[in-house]
């Protein structure tokens, strides 16, 4: 580069590819963040030149520079296509609609050309389908990269491996998901969030997943998230998708008797004002996720109804689930058959009567943990516990009453144990009592946090067997 041991000089090197910096052993990798709205709107303003300040034209070309998600590669493009709209607001506005419906403008030509590129850089059909999938978050929406992977294990894009029936399965299938993850952030098509252990998607890429999306026949995407939908939309949209999100609206109700045969994804998060999912019929629904205050008095006049419909669903790979009593989660336990199935399916249950708050308790911990089981305000050992313990990685028992020790749950149903959390339990004097014991337990346990736990004496009573703890 004509550059021989001259120590003042200093070369930029940019690209969307990661990996090409780091062959060419760049001292300093730095993440160019897409221009901000104010810096977008000038650069838009110094292509298109003086027609912008013409009456009528400015907040159309605000709205223009919005569509392009601040990516200077497709502000420029953008620009020299409207540029030759020159005063005409009619041209203005109709070329912003031919924009946001992805007509074959100049600006969309170059685009779909970017997105080709980008895509074809994703050698692997399971990496295509993992980032056609953040699609159904919001734009630039800081989405949980452990909730992420899950999602994309129970869709079957990084399958575990059902010959390993241990802990090992699950984290081999999280590797893999992290290397996948980490090969799209390489090519700039998912970005690292501000926000810690998230990552999101750009405006202008997400248009181009949900376009792609839409051309692949096993993969039609209803994505609808943070819309402010009031009223559900209508049954054709439905009755095309095989995966839906309408997360973070205000819905009250879905659509009336209607069969989702080919739906495999729902995703309703954060839509306070919903509680009537009984009309719905699921078939080949594989991944349901139900976050609420549990408080509610509606929510346990329905709980038992949905959680038999869920128990009948046979593809079922992942679940979240509120179950406000103990009687509940045995009616899931032993009518699944996806329960079954054992290793097959992921899940993250809260037992007992709590607000929603108490789900989030056991992601507070920085371990990548798979099953969760959070147990709040219950009473006594009952074994549906136990058997459920048996697939738990993370434990969280609080506000317990009727059980002085945690060994009272069996050690033996321990085993896959990786995180536990006692917390405001009132009657627990020891953890472990290896009195009643005859080989070491908790031999995968790496976490363990207690905290108001009153009565609280030690944490091991009795003897120690070998490989206890280790």
């Amino acid at each position: 580069m004509g550059i021989q041991d001259n120590l003042e000089s200093k070369v930029v090197l940019a690209s969307r590819l990661r990996d090409i910096c780091k062959d060419m052993e760049a001292d300093e990798l730095i993440n160019v963040k897409p221009l901000s709205d104010h810096e977008a709107f000038n650069m838009f303003k110094e292509q298109v030149g003086r027609s912008i300040h013409f009456p009528g034209i400015k907040p159309v070309a605000e709205l223009v520079v919005r569509e392009c998600g601040g990516l200077p590669f497709l502000i420029d493009r953008v620009a020299r296509t409207f540029r030759k709209k020159e005063r005409n607001v009619s041209l203005w506005r109709d070329a912003l609609n031919n924009l946001r419906r992805w007509e074959n403008t100049q600006g969309m030509k170059c685009l779909n050309f970017l997105g080709f590129v980008m895509i074809t850089w994703i050698y692997s059909d399971t990496k295509k389908v993992c980032f056609l999938y953040g699609a159904l978050y919001p734009e630039e929406y800081d989405i949980y990269i452990d909730y992420l992977l899950e999602c994309w294990r129970a869709e079957g894009f990084i399958p575990a491996d059902e010959s390993i029936h241990d802990k090992n399965a699950f984290r081999d299938a999280r590797d893999k998901g992290h290397a996948i993850l980490d090969d799209l952030i390489n090519v700039s098509l998912l970005e690292s969030s501000e926000k810690r252990k998230c990552v999101k998607m750009n405006k202008v890429l997400r248009d181009m997943a949900l376009k792609i999306s839409s051309q692949i026949g096993d993969f039609k995407f209803l994505a609808k998230p943070c819309e402010g939908l009031e009223e559900p939309p209508n049954h054709e949209e439905w009755k095309r998708a095989s995966r839906i999100s309408l997360m973070d609206n205000e819905l009250c109700n879905l659509p009336e008797a209607l069969e989702c045969c080919d739906l495999l994804t729902l995703l309703l998060q954060r839509n306070k004002n919903l509680w009537n999912l009984c009309s719905l019929r699921f078939v080949s629904l594989e991944e349901f996720s139900v976050v609420i205050d549990s408080s509610k008095q509606s929510w346990d006049k329905i709980v038992e109804t949905i959680a038999t419909e869920v128990a009948s669903l046979e593809k079922l790979t992942s679940l979240q689930f509120c179950f406000h009593k103990v009687d509940c989660l045995e009616i899931f336990v032993t009518t699944s058959p996806a329960w079954k199935k054992g290793s097959c399916l992921t899940f993250q249950f809260s037992v007992g009567d709590h607000d929603s708050t108490c789900f989030q308790i056991l992601k507070s911990f920085d371990y990548p943990s798979y099953n969760r089981l959070t147990l709040v305000n219950s009473e006594g050992v009952n074994p549906v516990i136990s058997k459920v313990l048996m697939e738990t990685h993370a434990f969280a028992l609080i506000n317990h009453k009727g059980a002085s020790r945690l060994s009272d749950f069996g050690t033996e149903n321990m085993e896959n144990m990786l995180v536990c959390l006692i917390e405001r339990c009132d009657e627990i004097e020891t953890i472990i009592n290896g009195d009643v014991i005859t080989k070491g337990v908790l031999e995968c346990l790496e976490e363990l946090r207690i905290n108001n736990v009153l009565k609280l004496e030690s944490i091991w009573e009795g003897p120690v067997h070998h490989g206890s703890l280790t």
